[in-house]
């Protein structure tokens, strides 16, 4: 279902460059804005609107670039008290609110879509699951994959839009053939290529990231300058649906907690624990063992098995010789067996250098050619040519220099 709020009259986007105070940076952030879009001036273009201060910033400068720009928010979820105890920072109903604001504000037309349905199953739900049989899962990654790579771009496309912009810090082009060139952002603190590696050749073709080539400062200064109402707005947390639980607490509302034994690599029993989702391979405190020998290497998690057993062992079982990718998807072609590349398995995570051994039934085999520690099933593992993402998938597997 969705729901339509008609925006205050529009002030002509001449209107809001006359407004600034430095008329050549305007200039030029109009140039870029253009060049970015590929897409001649009045062009109707769908803005991805969260109600937060990046992709406000986006709508704002698009208005002011010369498109017909609207905006498309998701209602993604309802706030729970009783398992969540206030509403996250991304994508929750203030936030919707706030995208609204913005709308009318900027004199543009704005379109809720509830996807809370969907939002529940594709996200939620399997987030609860993976936790709870020891994955450790990522809902960024799937919330960009169904409800911005998919539902998002097929109401755009509905509504007339030529592109779907959004707030997203990465860059992306075409290269000679037209294909989809992914890359990630300038601002290494707010680089989000890593959870972009699910778009396909098709969707790439159709969305944009203007703020790919900018620093987060940056964006603040021009959504004060075009007078976004957010421009001072704090920052969206990574899950937005656990807001001010853990993932543990969060998990175990919805499905119980489920304790388990703690093991060492032998299979010894060293203890026991309260539930699995309160783990996190190579955790290294709060495992709520008895104290070692003042010599002895500290324990860290190495394993959570889908029985609920939490594996302990020394810092080097965490490093990890080859891992498996599936569920896969690529930006562009699929690279060949013996292809050098570099990993990443967590969004701040350095990216280190992998050879591709095998790539069969959808599934692709790395080895790692340098230090790569606690990489746990279910986390995505993203891969790189420099600076370019070529695509990735989840890790199913990942193999132990420590038996």
């Amino acid at each position: 279902m969705t729901s339509c709020v008609s925006p205050r009259s529009p002030r002509p986007w001449t209107d809001l460059l006359a407004d600034t105070a430095d008329i050549r940076q305007s200039s030029d952030v109009i140039a870029e804005m253009r060049k970015i879009m590929r897409l001649p001036v009045g062009a109707r273009v769908a803005v991805a609107m969260s109600g937060g201060v990046d992709s406000s910033a986006v709508a704002a400068l698009l208005v002011e670039a010369g498109y017909e720009v609207f905006g498309l928010t998701a209602r993604l979820y309802d706030v729970d008290p009783t398992l969540i105890g206030r509403a996250g920072t991304c994508c929750a109903p203030e936030d919707a609110r706030d995208a609204r604001s913005v709308a009318w504000q900027l004199g543009i037309r704005h379109y809720t879509l509830d996807e809370r349905e969907v939002f529940a199953r594709v996200v939620i739900d399997r987030f609860v699951a993976d936790y709870d049989r020891g994955d450790t899962p990522n809902p960024c990654v799937e919330c960009n994959r169904t409800l911005k790579f998919e539902v998002l771009v097929q109401e755009a496309r509905a509504l007339g839009a030529q592109a779907l912009a959004t707030g997203h810090y990465a860059r992306l082009d075409l290269d000679e053939h037209g294909q989809p060139v992914l890359r990630r952002g300038v601002d290494p603190q707010k680089d989000q290529s890593y959870f972009l590696h699910p778009l396909s050749p098709e969707v790439g073709k159709f969305v944009r990231f203007p703020l790919g080539t900018w620093q987060k400062a940056q964006v603040r200064g021009h959504a004060a300058r075009l007078g976004v109402p957010v421009a001072n707005k704090r920052e969206s947390m990574d899950v937005c649906f656990v807001a001010a639980s853990t993932p543990a607490d969060f998990v175990a509302g919805h499905r119980g907690a489920r304790p388990g034994a703690i093991v060492d690599l032998a299979g010894t029993q060293l203890g026991r624990h309260a539930g699995i989702a309160g783990f996190a391979v190579g955790q290294r405190h709060g495992l709520g063992l008895p104290p070692q020998h003042p010599e002895a290497p500290p324990w860290y998690v190495v394993d959570k098995r889908p029985d609920g057993t939490i594996v302990v062992g020394p810092h080097e079982a965490l490093r990890a010789t080859t891992v498996q990718l599936r569920d896969l998807s690529w930006v562009g072609a699929e690279p060949p067996v013996d292809t050098e590349l570099l990993l990443q398995v967590r969004h701040r995570g350095k990216p280190v250098p992998a050879r591709i051994q095998q790539s069969a039934d959808g599934v692709v085999t790395l080895a790692v050619l340098d230090d790569l520690f606690a990489a746990g099933r279910g986390q995505s593992g993203v891969l790189f040519d420099g600076d370019r993402v070529l695509g990735g998938g989840i890790i199913s597997d990942a193999s132990r220099a420590v038996a």
